[in-house]
């Protein structure tokens, strides 16, 4: 049996009462002993911000979980993977996916139980609302922004800033179309398309994986049929 442990720590925020990085692995180690397992590797990245899974060991990580290679991950504490529940959702998906067995240890939460499958669901319940929330905290950014006289987030994907306007990125573009093409009409799941482009290394904004919460907004953004035909600039105000 193929069992990880991942631990983190934020290099930017005062460590947590014994949630060192030496605490973490010791409780990880203590369960698979108490267990009568053996783990293969502990994971470790020491970042200065919690806010994103593009952390270089969590990659390597997700990579093997992709792969098949993973059947047990233990964590100390569910917030050593992100503070945002979005990000929590989209790991969560991933685990239950490739059928992984997930620990968090602190909260007592194993998704092989009855009480753990439960806690897992409200999660899900939570991002749900989460998700549903943000485009009104997103317009209210946005007219405070406005109201500034500030430029308005960043760029989406296949285009930057020139001048204030939005200008195409022809190569990214031709991503977004292959999304929309293995969606529309291949009807692959947001998953599976997200699984194929990483694959293909095509990358996502800055280099990153793509995750089906990013593939799902490609697809759903009506930016995306516009500029399928006619790639030009957008005034962004």
């Amino acid at each position: 049996m193929s069992i990880y442990g991942y631990i983190r720590l934020n290099s930017h925020r005062p460590t947590p009462k014994s949630l060192g990085l030496r605490e973490q692995a010791r409780v990880i180690r203590q369960w698979s002993e108490d267990q009568g397992l053996e783990i293969s590797k502990i994971f470790r990245d020491t970042v200065p911000s919690s806010a994103s899974l593009e952390l270089p060991n969590l990659k390597k990580l997700i990579s093997l979980i992709e792969q098949g290679k993973v059947r047990v991950l233990v964590i100390a504490r569910l917030d050593r993977f992100t503070r945002t529940i979005r990000l929590h959702q989209q790991l969560l998906q991933l685990f239950s996916e490739h059928k992984i067995r997930f620990v968090s240890l602190e909260e007592g939460l194993d998704s092989k139980t009855k009480n753990g499958k439960k806690v897992l669901e409200a999660i899900g319940i939570m991002a749900l609302w989460d998700a549903k929330s943000i485009p009104d905290r997103t317009r209210d950014m946005i007219e405070r922004k406005r109201e500034l006289g500030e430029r308005v987030g960043h760029a989406p994907f296949g285009y930057t800033y020139q001048k204030k306007r939005l200008t195409p990125i022809a190569k990214e573009l031709n991503i977004a179309a292959i999304i929309r093409e293995k969606r529309e009409l291949e009807n692959l799941s947001y998953h599976k398309i997200a699984k194929f482009l990483n694959s293909q290394r095509l990358r996502a904004k800055r280099g990153g994986r793509w995750y089906a919460e990013t593939i799902k907004c490609i697809c759903e953004n009506p930016l995306y049929d516009r500029s399928s035909s006619t790639g030009k600039s957008t005034d962004s105000r």
